[in-house]
């Protein structure tokens, strides 16, 4: 009980009053710059603050009042009457991003490269475990259509549809599996022996 009447508490105050006084200060004309300063910071720091409670509140929601000190951090950050937001911005979020931005940024982008390419790598080879599985599925469905006394079914039918299930979820899952940089071995087919030719017996035929 008290833990949900923390998170009610927080919400109002940290998230619900702060969010409409912003929508206040950017609506309203002339915008009074301070205000919009001032809830910029509260945004900028609520927004980290809520970024490393996700990755590692786990951590520490174990220790003794963490509710109750959460929720007074939180009031001190976002009521006007404090403007916790602002010191902690001006004191330590604003020298230490300043000091590491070039780092930043360039870390950022590498990320967002690498997340692009993975995603691009994965994306390929699962459509072409798709494009694989359709012809497939495709070529089995013309030879029995093709097959004598069976007439060629529209479409693909319940069996067809159920075959391309199973070919295609298996196939997805090992393409997750695999790495992104080693592409699908192409699979080596032993040439056919041809079959002697019979020797042809010359035939004459009397004029």
């Amino acid at each position: 009980m008290t833990s949900f009447l923390v998170h009610i508490v927080a919400a109002w105050f940290a998230f619900l009053l702060p969010a409409f006084a912003t929508f206040k200060s950017v609506s309203h004309r002339p915008v009074s710059e301070p205000e919009l300063e001032r809830w910029a910071k509260y945004w900028c720091v609520i927004g980290i603050i809520v970024a490393f409670e996700y990755l590692g509140e786990f951590l520490i929601n174990w220790l003794p009042f963490y509710d109750e000190i959460k929720i007074l951090f939180l009031l001190f950050l976002a009521l006007p009457q404090t403007q916790g937001s602002t010191y902690v911005f001006d004191t330590f979020l604003s020298p230490w991003l300043s000091q590491h931005e070039a780092a930043l940024d360039a870390d950022i982008l590498a990320i967002q490269r690498n997340v692009l390419s993975f995603a691009q790598a994965r994306l390929g080879r699962v459509w072409e475990l798709i494009s694989a599985a359709v012809n497939k599925n495709a070529a089995t469905g013309q030879q029995a259509a093709g097959a004598p006394g069976q007439s060629p079914a529209p479409g693909i039918n319940l069996q067809q549809a159920l075959g391309l299930f199973r070919t295609v979820v298996p196939s997805l899952a090992s393409a997750f599996n695999q790495p992104a940089s080693t592409p699908p071995s192409a699979a080596t087919t032993p040439a056919a022996e041809v079959p002697n030719a019979a020797p042809r017996s010359s035939v004459l035929v009397d004029a």
